[in-house]
């Protein structure tokens, strides 16, 4: 019992399986959307096995179950899970808003249950992936954080509610930092430097803004130190950025806005 099984190839479901082919790591999928059949075929990997029902499944090879679909198709599933899981299974929901007491009521008493909340960058294995259990035992805990480490940064959570924050901050994070980027070519744009070239430019600057940070080991207030002197150009905008604490207190503002609609979910659902 190694192996893992995926129920629900949605967007997510389709990173989970990219990130397991580039560790060459096995994976077995159900998935019914005749769509994402098609495109898991076209993977042509012996990596991945594709089911189209739960009765043509041997549940003793799985250790992990993963749970990609939407929240209200979940009951539904769970009842027909029940009928096959074994003790020895664990359930890893990514189901979003979902808490680990509803998946409890929803499964067998005796499974091992865990909330996992990745994002976007999992793909490439570099999500931060919050990671939540009532009823796992540390040694468990080790377990599933070294399983999972191809995944990237695991963060295990002291409060479920704290899933909220993370969802919030990390899982919107990507959109957030490509909203950002994407103001810089409105600026370049401006400038008459075209999107081609401007898009080419910003991931130079990050890119390389990222390195310098990584080599140089120090931490971003030293960088700005660096870059902003006194009485500079830099300084300028900076000075502009920090009064009122405006900057800040914006972005403040909007994970805050984010963490509130992840609990009005989260109480939609449980």
């Amino acid at each position: 019992m190694n192996e893992t099984l995926l129920i629900g190839c949605g967007n997510l479901g389709f990173s989970i399986t990219e990130v397991f082919l580039r560790r060459k790591k096995k994976i077995s999928i159900i998935e019914k959307n005749k769509k994402s059949i098609n495109l898991l075929k076209k993977k042509k990997s012996k990596l991945v096995t594709v089911y189209n029902s739960l009765k043509e499944i041997n549940f003793t090879k799985y250790k992990y179950i993963i749970l990609c679909v939407k929240p209200l198709d979940l009951e539904k599933l769970s009842k027909q899970l029940n009928q096959f899981t074994q003790n020895n299974n664990v359930i890893v929901s990514c189901v979003a808003g979902v808490t680990t007491l509803s998946l409890k009521n929803f499964f067998n008493s005796k499974l091992s249950i865990v909330r996992i909340m990745p994002n976007l960058s999992i793909k490439y294995g570099q999500s931060v992936t919050a990671v939540y259990s009532t009823n796992f035992s540390e040694k468990q805990k080790k377990s599933l954080k070294e399983f999972f480490s191809f995944f990237g940064s695991l963060i295990w959570l002291k409060k479920e509610e704290e899933i909220d924050f993370f969802t919030a901050f990390f899982g919107g994070g990507p959109a957030y930092v490509c909203y950002f980027l994407g103001c810089l070519q409105k600026i370049l744009t401006r400038q008459k430097i075209n999107k081609k070239t401007s898009t080419s430019l910003i991931f130079n600057l990050l890119n390389g803004t990222i390195n310098y940070l990584e080599k140089e080991k120090i931490g971003f207030k030293e960088l700005i130190s660096k870059v902003a002197s006194k009485g500079g150009t830099t300084e300028e905008a900076l000075k502009y950025f920090s009064q009122n604490q405006r900057f800040e207190s914006v972005f403040v503002t909007a994970i805050n806005k984010a963490e509130k609609r992840s609990k009005e979910i989260s109480k939609s659902y449980n």
